[in-house]
Order: C-alpha cells, then structure tokens, then sequence
C-alpha cells in the first residue's frame, strides 16, 4: 500500500493504489448517513477538498457587521436622528456588540438567542450615540431612543435569520467546510454520521484519525442501515502522526476531537497542531461526559456537545491592539527615558570603559533568534561565557553602577528599541538565550510552548518575583498561563503591576 501526494497552485490530491480509497485507507461504515451527502464517494481513489474561504460562522462576521450596521443607521435616521446621530450610532453599536460577543464564530447561530443583546445594545447606541452625534436628543426624547433601539432589534432579527437562511442553503450545496475527525469509537462515527445528515452545521466530516492499530471497519449494524438505503463509509486516513500532512491533503478547515483530553492523550497535540495550521478546533465530549459538567456549554451538532477551542492569541480581533499598545509605549518611553539613558551610559561607560550597549542572541516568537539590547552591567570574559554563564545576581564583576542598573530594571531600558522593531512585545515571557533554550526545552516539561508568543520586557512571571536565579518550571507555568488565558486587559495589568514594582522603594 503505497501513498503518492501531489501538489499544485490549485489542488492537492492523494492517490491509492490498492483500492481501499485514497492513500490505501481503511473505512469505517458510518451508522444513519444518508449515502447521498457523502462527500468522497463520487471518486473513491482521487479526492480533492476545495477549500472554502472564511471561518465557521452561519454569517461571516462582516456581513453581519454591516448588516447591524445597516439597521441601526436606518432605525436611528427613521426615529428623527440627524446624520450625525446616524454615524455615532454605528460606531457605538460596533464597540458594544463586539463586547456582547455578537460577532463570534457559531455552528448554530439563533437570532432569537441574540434578541436580548440586540434589544439593549441597540437601545444603548441610540442613546448614546445620539447624544454624542447631535448634542440633543432625537424627536421624542427618550421614547425617541426606545423607538429606534426596538426598530434595530426587529429589522437585526430579520436580517440574522435571513442571513442564517442563506447560509443553510449554501451548505446544503455543499458549501459546507472539510472536517477531520479525530477518534473511530462510536461516539465518532454516531457525530459524524449526524453531520453528514445535518450540513446546516456547516461541517462536512472526509475522514478519521486513529492511532489505534486495531481500527477495524465497524459494520452498520441494524441501528447503522435505513430500510432501502445504502451506509455511508467514512476513509480512515491514518493516525494522528499524519495529521499536519492529512489537513493539508485534503484542505481541512475544522477539526474534530471525539474523546476528552484524559480519555486521549494526543487530543492536547492534535489541538495544537490544528490551530497552528488555521483549522477551527473542536472537542465533542461524549453527552454526559463529567468534562460537561465544569465547562459552559453553548454549541451542539444535533444534541452533540461541542466545545470550540479558544483562537490562538494572535487570531484575536483585539491582537492588533497589543502590537499598537507597544509600538505607542515604547516610542513614547524611549522619548521620557532618553535624559536617564543618558545619565546611566555615561555610568557604564565611566566605570567599564568603551562599549555601552550589550547585545546577545535570545530566542522570541516561533523559536526565532533575535539580539536583544541591554546596557552593560559587566564584562563577560569571551562570547562562549556571556552564552552560556547563567546570570549570577552577586556575581563580583558587577560594579556599583551595574548594580544599581540591575536592581532597579534600568538596564532593560534599550528593549524598548527591541520592541520598537518587532523582535519583542511590552508584556510577553522573557527571552533565553538559545544555549539554555536547549537545556530547558530537554529538561521542562512545555517550555517550547512559551514561544507561541512574541517575548516580553515584562510578564506575569516576573510580576510574581520570578525572575533572575528562580524556578524556571514556575516561570514555564505562569508564562504559559498567561498565554493560555491572554487578554488586553491581562497586558495592562501587569504592565501597571511592574510600573507600581518599579517606582516601590527598593525596585522590582
């Protein structure tokens, strides 16, 4: 059984060679699939997956975006708002639907589950906006507000479903996204079958991954054939060793975790490995699964609980506004700080001689090295001990001046030049240098996970006093979970937590 992939500008595609189906793969026949809607049977030996543009969403958020848009302009300019009233109220509307969670990603989006939200972020906007656009009220003062925050949330409504039902059409067209299943119990087949029965999910199921090497094709069973009806067969396209290779085979767009993370030890990696490479993932824990009962639950696939997997930091709508909060901050530190960097390289350069800056190799975001910027606080011997000498805080060679810089942080100032240029962020983990990035990576449990980030001046480990001769396997843990859980909001936390650790009498 052999596999050949070939790839163009266009099209992947994988070929088998002992007909059991693309690249040899075992089946697994699908209980109460409708032979109809299976997606590969039309061409057993040669598939391609065409991948469809956008995310998971019934609506893509920019249609949805300008369709509240839309309603809310004329709900406002109906009521008696004037253009200026009409403009304001669209942008308020967008910033408070944003914070309303209006514009996630859904399998089953309801706008009557978004009726309420609708009804009081209209009415808010309207008010709102309103004051601020005209200066004055619209016609009939605060009946006005009432009026045209009821008359966004009907014609919202409208436009939700409307859209809704285009979307159910588009993927009862087959313009549903290629979905990879990871798992063949039964709980697999049972959920994959219900998505071939229900595209409206918008999730059209090509294959399973199983490392076991007992996967058998599992036959349909009375509860698997309809009277009349043919079952489906679903490819078993490998183990999840081959998981990247499959997603970009067959142009995956969602992946599907049948089975929790202590039930399956490769769930974490597959999640992981998924995200990485675009793919919306999902864990479909089995109804009554204990996992349900400490998570919220608010997607389903035909009563299958689904959990969406959180977006990579860097896939979130307010990521952007992390890399501007830098680039504002650091430009505008350097420019307060330029007088103090001055006093301390005359310090430097007075009490060690010529060479004020110190620039050593660090590794940041994806394992890339980059040369971070310190002022010197002492003479390393050669290159091979300033790489790989640990950094002792009473090391003897530390003058007075090194000292000071030290232990009030000021010596970091020049990263402010590292974070202007993109190698580093304001808040992030702390960059090693590649020699320990070696010996801890071997050694730490999770530490390459740190570099799923850009690296940082500060960060959450350090607001907790790790920093310098500490743990590194609590700073591996705190850094990864102020990953896991990143947030604006985190970042400006501790940016203030170090500005108060800084200016506290005896530094940070």
């Amino acid at each position: 059984m052999t596999t050949t992939v070939r790839d163009s500008r266009d099209r992947r595609t994988s070929h088998g060679t002992d007909g059991t189906g693309a690249g040899g793969a075992t089946t697994v026949v699908l209980p109460s699939a409708r032979r109809a809607r299976s997606p590969w049977e039309s061409a057993p030996a040669v598939r391609t997956v065409r991948r469809a543009p956008g995310g998971l969403r019934s609506v893509p958020s920019p249609g949805l975006l300008g369709a509240d848009l839309a309603c809310m302009a004329a709900a406002v300019a109906l009521t008696g708002g004037d253009g200026a009233a009409v403009a304001a109220s669209a942008v308020v509307l967008a910033a408070l639907n944003g914070v309303l969670g209006l514009y996630r990603p859904r399998l089953a989006a309801s706008a009557l589950d978004d009726l309420p939200a609708l009804a009081g972020g209209g009415t808010a906007a309207a008010a709102l906006a309103t004051a601020l656009g005209a200066g004055v009220p619209p016609a009939g003062g605060l009946h006005g507000w009432i009026a045209a925050g009821l008359l966004y949330t009907v014609l919202a409504c409208g436009a939700r479903g409307a859209g809704r039902a285009a979307a159910r059409s588009r993927w009862l067209g087959r313009g549903a996204r290629p979905t990879l299943l990871v798992g063949t119990g039964g709980h697999g087949r049972r959920l994959a079958a219900a998505m071939l029965d229900h595209p409206e999910y918008g999730l059209a199921p090509i294959g399973l991954l199983d490392d076991r090497a007992d996967a058998e094709p599992a036959p349909a069973g009375s509860a698997g054939a309809r009277p009349g009806g043919e079952p489906a067969f679903l490819p078993v396209l490998g183990g999840t060793g081959r998981l990247a290779e499959t997603l970009l085979i067959h142009r995956v767009r969602a992946v599907v975790i049948t089975s929790s993370p202590a039930a399956g030890p490769a769930a974490c990696p597959v999640a992981r490995v998924a995200g990485s490479l675009g793919c919306e993932v999902f864990l479909a824990p089995e109804p009554g699964d204990p996992l349900t009962d400490f998570l919220p639950l608010s997607e389903h696939v035909m009563g299958f609980p689904v959990l969406r997997m959180r977006p990579a930091p860097q896939s979130r709508p307010t990521w952007p506004l992390k890399r501007l909060m830098d680039v504002v901050l650091a430009l505008a530190g350097l420019l307060a700080a330029a007088p103090v960097l001055a006093v301390c390289a005359l310090a430097v350069r007075r009490e060690g001689g010529p060479g004020v800056l110190f620039r050593q190799h660090r590794v940041g975001l994806g394992g890339r090295w980059f040369e971070l910027l310190k002022l010197r606080t002492l003479k390393p011997s050669d290159s091979h001990e300033s790489a790989t000498r640990w950094s002792i805080a009473d090391d003897r060679r530390v003058g007075t001046a090194g000292r000071l810089l030290r232990r009030t942080s000021l010596d970091e100032l020049p990263q402010l030049w590292n974070i202007l240029r993109g190698d580093m962020s304001i808040v992030g983990p702390r960059p090693e240098r590649p020699f320990f990035v070696d010996r801890f990576s071997a050694a730490v449990p999770h530490y390459g996970s740190r570099h799923r980030v850009p690296a940082g001046l500060t960060g959450w480990a350090q607001i907790h006093g790790l920093r310098g001769d500490t743990s590194i396997e609590d700073r591996v843990r705190f850094d990864n979970h102020y990953i896991d859980t990143w947030s604006l909001r985190s970042d400006i936390k501790i940016i203030i937590r170090t500005a108060g650790s800084v200016l506290r009498p005896g530094g940070s």
